[in-house]
C-alpha cells in the first residue's frame, strides 16, 4: 500500500513539475532581441529568457536576435530606433535591448525580468496599461 501511494505520488508530481504555462496571444508578434556578443547581460538574456518566451507564447511570437557588432543589424536596429517615440540617443547602441515590434522597445536585463516581460507582452497585445517594473528605458513605438 505504501508502495503504490509513493508511486502515485510521485507521477503526479513529475506531472505537476512538467506543465507549461502556455499563452496564446490574440495576434502574432515580433520579439527582436539585439545583444552584443560579449555582453554577460545579453548572454544571460538570450539563455534565461528566449526559450521561456517560445515556451510561453509558442506560434504567437517570432523571436529574431541580432548582434549589434554586425553590421547587417545596423538597418534593422536603425528601423526600431526611429520608430520610437523620445528615445534618448545616448543610449544608441547598448544592449541587450529588445523590442515588440509596434509596442515596446527595452534596455537592459535582471534576473527575474522575464515575468515581468510575459505579463508585458500579453498587456501590450491586449491595448492595456504595462507595468511599472519594466518602465525604466522602456520606449513605445509611435
Amino acid at each position: 500500500m505504501k508502495k503504490t501511494l509513493l508511486i502515485l505520488l510521485s507521477i503526479f508530481l513529475l506531472c505537476g513539475c512538467s506543465k507549461k504555462n502556455t499563452i496564446t496571444l490574440s495576434t502574432t508578434v515580433t520579439f527582436k532581441f539585439f545583444y552584443i556578443e560579449t555582453c554577460s547581460e545579453c548572454k544571460a538574456f538570450k539563455s534565461n529568457v528566449i526559450s521561456v518566451l517560445e515556451d510561453t507564447f509558442g506560434d504567437s511570437i517570432i523571436i529574431e536576435q541580432y548582434d549589434l557588432d554586425d553590421e547587417s543589424t545596423q538597418e534593422v536596429y536603425d528601423e526600431v530606433i526611429d520608430s520610437l517615440i523620445d528615445f534618448d540617443e545616448s543610449y544608441y547602441g547598448l544592449g541587450p535591448a529588445y523590442a515588440l515590434e509596434g509596442y515596446f522597445f527595452k534596455l537592459g536585463y535582471t534576473s527575474g525580468d522575464e515575468d515581468y516581460l510575459i505579463d508585458d507582452i500579453e498587456k501590450a497585445v491586449n491595448g492595456e496599461e504595462l507595468s511599472d517594473e519594466l518602465s525604466g528605458l522602456r520606449f513605445t513605438y509611435q
